[in-house]
């Protein structure tokens, strides 16, 4: 029995890492091509480039903004997930302690936002009200609204989850709720605050169909919306396009490879049924 339960171990293993490399398959593609001459990354091959092009990514950077175009879109899903985060965080707080009807609708009420459509009529009108369109800030705020219900629905079952004893002993000893909050509960929240940190980071960078909507001015276009550009611009030299590519990439490898160890934990409490 332990021969046959070493053999499955084995194989199962083996399929992992096979399915793992397929998985980075086309990022090496995209390195490799990134470091190649412009004939050679044509055919987009899964291959060595003959001689190391370093100069691409300093050649890109010379004919395109894309300082500029990374700067906002490190504004904008750094501002993202601090919104959503403090504000999912505090309206959980009090939708899972506070287990009144009005509370529940709200909880119900937010969970819709997981299954409802965006509808970019009435948002790009609410964005015009406000004076919002064209700008970091409206963008934040529309991306914000977006990951909001999610945040909510991992948040409130994390919070359940932390007994209330420890609110009644923080209350006994002076605290007030935004003391109780920030002082007892939220240090118990970083499974699960890592764990949205890491989803809105990647939803808000990754995003390439609503910058479109919102956006006029080349110069507040984040990243990936600037490659579609750049692609228009240089659609036959693969090599600068892969370059802007690795960019895009690299910092959302950083971000998971820092936090994934926490992001099944709070997946797993996100799951607790308050």
């Amino acid at each position: 029995m332990a021969k046959k339960r070493n053999l499955l171990t084995a194989i199962k293993a083996i399929l992992l890492w096979g399915i793992s490399v397929l998985v980075f398959i086309p990022l090496l593609i995209i390195v490799f091509n990134s470091l190649k001459t412009q004939g050679e990354a044509v055919s987009m091959e899964f291959s060595l480039p003959e001689v190391p092009m370093l100069r691409n990514y300093i050649e890109v950077m010379e004919q395109v903004n894309i300082g500029q175009a990374f700067l906002n879109s490190i504004i904008i899903s750094v501002f993202t997930v601090l919104v959503a985060t403090v504000g999912a965080a505090l309206c959980s707080f009090v939708l899972a302690r506070r287990r009144t009807r009005l509370h529940r609708f709200m909880y119900m009420f937010f969970l819709v936002g997981l299954v409802a459509p965006l509808n970019m009529v009435p948002a790009i009108l609410v964005l015009q009200k406000l004076h919002l369109m064209d700008s970091l800030l409206g963008l934040i705020l529309l991306y914000s609204a977006l990951v909001t219900p999610f945040t909510i629905f991992l948040y409130y079952g994390f919070i359940s989850s932390v007994p209330k004893e420890l609110d009644e002993a923080a209350i006994i000893d002076g605290c007030g709720p935004l003391g109780l909050f920030w002082k007892v509960i939220f240090p118990l929240l970083k499974p699960v605050t890592v764990t949205v940190v890491i989803l809105n980071f990647m939803n808000a960078w990754n995003d390439f169909i609503t910058p479109f909507y919102v956006m006029n001015s080349s110069d507040k276009l984040p990243m990936t919306t600037m490659v579609y550009s750049f692609f228009g611009q240089f659609q036959r030299s693969w090599h600068y396009v892969s370059v802007i590519m690795v960019m895009i990439v690299v910092p959302i490898i950083i971000v998971y490879a820092i936090g994934q160890k926490y992001i099944i934990a709070g997946m797993t409490a996100g799951a607790v049924k308050g």
